[in-house]
């Protein structure tokens, strides 16, 4: 592929995602600040009978407590069946005959995984998963994950545009964006990927003739419609261990393009929203500061040419970085090349989309963490100026910082303190033949940077399946999702108290000069707490 088709297809991909991004993210404010959407009635009376039939006050407001239990509560209860299915899948229908139960490790880990929106997975979906298992577990939760957490951010945003509101409702806000927003656009997607190739079917295998006369089995299932809402929804488990480096999965590099824009979609239109809720200088400036970000991981990912070894030549090297950059800078997890076909350079930019989680992030927890971003620079700039910090008219207390503190803190513990124990309980060791080199040391600083950023790619896949990665990366994995979703609510609910005066900030938070500073600070708290533990991994190897 020449330099002139790279850059034809980088822009066409992230020209034609930012374009539709505009009515999408059009489409998400009126979602949250209740306003009348298209078939508004249509959409009212479907949702209401739903409202109804669970026992649903559509129009109580929730305190962030309130919101918080909600989902917990609903995220718990969906984890625990799916639990209850991977572990009793032989005994239900659509199971492959010899197939065998999850362990009571795998089962949770892998709850811990779907529900987490991160879809890290110690299995080989083809191999050890029924059709019921991949339809009713796997595709269920990955509608649950993303709309849980994009119904935080609705609230999110809420907290910096009324006073006394409330942040809404979360059962409300996770029926709407199921309904009215995952479901027909995966619903279309689907449809969009069975025409390039990607089968969907209730067969569990289909049985062919080779050229050489013999018969051969090929594994097949509802692979588009898993396809489809593990990219929309920043899910990025595979239904085939290979992921969408499977030809059914993946099969051209059309569905490589179109994959690349469902990953992309809903993390670039929340910008949008909030720039048509709280001001077009303020949300674009958020875009635009997200998309250097982006274009930085990018550019040092093709500073080194990646493969042949391990990339698929569907893709070649260009169209497996572009890809992957894509999946992991927006927390999807998925690949269509080994991780290890990858230069040391692409890894590195696949650990700084990780670290930061916000260039642009997973759909809905990508752009709030942008936004602890922005507090945490208000409150350095205001520092630097001996300015009290304060954020559209309100200030930011000193609780506010704290709190954005541990959000960013937590971060790097989780990472750190599991991948010491596990060269320290030799279980690296264990899996690793005992030759601990800097690309060993990549490998185990990837599995718990993936986990805790709730990307779900990994190095070692099924070959993690042991007691100790199992739990010890479902902990990880529910301490990197909720811990954050909590202190964020936490957040937002004291930002619908506060009171609202005409004051300045301590930089004027949009423009050419705030993107700037946003940037610098996002990459500088990002390399002071991360670079001594690459430069002993990827940058060695």
């Amino acid at each position: 592929m020449t330099y002139v088709d790279t850059i034809i297809q980088t822009a066409v991909v992230l020209g034609g995602t930012l374009i539709l991004a505009v009515p999408f993210g059009l489409y998400m404010a009126r979602m949250i600040s209740y306003e009348i959407r298209p078939l508004e009635r249509t959409l009212a009376i479907v949702e209401n009978k739903f409202y109804k039939l669970v026992g649903i006050d559509s129009n109580r407001q929730m305190t962030w407590k309130e919101y918080l239990f909600a989902l917990l509560l609903v995220d718990g209860i969906v984890a625990a069946i799916f639990f209850i299915i991977v572990s009793t899948q032989n005994m239900l229908p659509l199971a492959t005959p010899g197939l065998e139960n999850f362990s009571i490790d795998l089962a949770f880990m892998q709850a811990s995984s779907f529900i987490t929106n991160t879809d890290l997975q110690h299995y080989i979906g083809d191999q050890q998963l029924s059709n019921l298992s991949q339809m009713v577990a796997i595709i269920f939760i990955m509608f649950v994950a993303p709309a849980s957490a994009i119904a935080v951010s609705f609230a999110f945003i809420r907290a910096f545009i009324r006073k006394n509101f409330g942040l809404g409702n979360f059962y409300v806000d996770f029926t709407r964006i199921i309904i009215t927003l995952l479901l027909p656009v995966a619903f279309i997607s689907s449809l969009l990927l069975m025409v390039l190739g990607a089968p969907q079917t209730l067969e569990s295998s289909l049985t062919v003739n080779t050229l050489e006369g013999n018969e051969q089995v090929i594994t097949t299932g509802p692979v588009a419609s898993l396809e489809s809402i593990k990219d929309l929804g920043s899910n990025g488990g595979g239904f085939f261990g290979s992921n969408s480096a499977h030809p059914y999965e993946n099969p051209n590099g059309l569905s490589n393009a179109y994959e690349i824009f469902l990953m992309l979609i809903i993390p670039l239109s929340l910008p949008i929203a909030y720039a048509k809720l709280v001001g077009k200088g303020r949300g674009v400036s958020l875009l635009i500061a997200i998309l250097i970000g982006f274009g930085i991981a990018f550019a040092i990912a093709l500073s080194q040419v990646s493969g042949p070894d391990l990339l698929e030549t569907r893709f070649g090297s260009f169209g497996s970085i572009f890809f992957n950059i894509a999946s992991i800078e927006s927390n999807t997890g998925s690949a269509n090349s080994a991780l290890a076909g990858m230069s040391p350079n692409a890894v590195i930019a696949l650990f700084l989309g990780m670290f930061v989680q916000a260039i642009p992030g997973a759909v809905g927890t990508g752009m709030m963490t942008m936004i602890i971003y922005v507090i945490l620079t208000l409150f350095i700039v205001g520092l630097m100026v001996g300015k009290t910090p304060e954020f559209m008219s309100m200030k930011i207390s000193p609780r506010d910082i704290k709190l954005s503190a541990i959000i960013f803190l937590v971060h790097p513990a989780i990472i750190l303190i599991p991948t010491v124990l596990a060269f320290v309980t030799e279980n690296v060791q264990a899996i690793t033949e005992g030759e601990i080199t800097p690309f060993t040391y990549t490998e185990v600083l990837y599995e718990f940077t993936s986990a805790a950023a709730n990307n779900g790619s990994d190095y070692f896949g099924a070959s993690a399946d042991t007691p100790f990665w199992n739990w010890s990366t479902g902990i990880v994995m529910l301490l990197g999702r909720f811990v954050p979703l909590g202190l964020m609510l936490a957040i937002a609910g004291s930002f619908t108290l506060k009171d609202r005066k005409e004051v300045i900030e301590p930089i004027k938070t949009q423009g050419p000069l705030f993107i700037s500073v946003l940037v610098v600070i996002t990459f500088l708290l990002t390399a002071l707490t991360f670079f001594p533990f690459i430069v002993i991994g990827p940058f060695s190897m």
